[in-house]
């Protein structure tokens, strides 16, 4: 009789450890990382999450949440996990950063009006610019980007806007004239998009680093940081932890 209670009891708490494991994940408009098509999110960097979590047997929850309120969230342990950060004392103290699955390019894009800045390529040529860039407010830019930015006359230049699509809007419209984002999302969207074709990448590259999965160090599931890190170890030698892997 003992061994059949305690057997329920086993089967019973691991029935519960599954069911509360939860994984929380930022994700918003961002393809071709993130992107809600056919009712359900999707991208790669969704995949990388399902592949993560099927690791741990816990399930997802994916959260859309603009990026400066989602680091918000990751230091008060209301979010669990998010992709594409790039890596700093300050996020670390909040954050533990996981594995890099990317290594993002930052560039500069300027509207197709700006023809005689098509082919700006460095800080120097940007100081000269006329018009308005906006950026995604809590976005890291690079520190010769940082430095640029701390110049009282480059930054009245400087729009901060809560999140990469009014951010993307605000260019659009017209009243901006150039933002700074990830190459390969804004590829995509100019092939993809129509409104996108207005913009015109740059030779300016503002940074090239490493971006990673990180994980809330005031999350619930952060007792389990070991298991996420082994689980990442596993993936990484499967050849299934990559923006590109299959």
């Amino acid at each position: 009789m003992k061994i059949w209670i305690i057997a329920l009891l086993m089967l019973f708490s691991a029935v519960f450890s599954a069911q509360a494991c939860t994984i929380r994940v930022q994700v918003n408009d961002f393809p071709p990382y993130s992107y809600w098509q056919d009712g359900r999110w999707q991208g790669s960097r969704v995949v990388l999450a399902e592949r993560l979590a099927a690791k741990l047997h816990c399930n997802t929850e994916y959260l859309d949440i603009a990026w400066g309120r989602a680091l918000l969230l990751m230091q008060q342990g209301k979010l669990d996990l998010m992709f594409n950060l790039s890596k700093t004392p300050e996020r670390e103290q909040a954050m533990l950063f996981l594995a890099p699955h990317h290594t993002e390019t930052l560039v500069l894009a300027v509207t197709s009006e700006m023809t005689e800045w098509h082919f700006i390529s460095n800080l120097k040529e940007l100081r000269l610019f006329p018009g308005t860039i906006a950026l995604t407010q809590g976005g890291y830019m690079g520190p010769q980007f940082n430095a640029f930015a701390k110049d009282p006359i480059q930054a009245k230049k400087i729009v901060l806007m809560p999140h990469r699509k009014a951010k993307t809007e605000l260019v659009l419209k017209g009243r901006a004239q150039a933002l700074i984002e990830d190459k390969d999302y804004l590829q995509y969207a100019i092939s993809n998009f129509p409104a996108y074709q207005k913009l015109v990448l740059t030779p300016l590259v503002l940074s090239q680093t490493p971006v990673y999965a990180a994980l809330s160090r005031k999350s619930v599931v952060f007792s389990r940081a070991a298991e996420f890190e082994l689980a990442i170890a596993e993936l990484i030698k499967e050849g299934h932890w990559s923006a590109d892997a299959p």
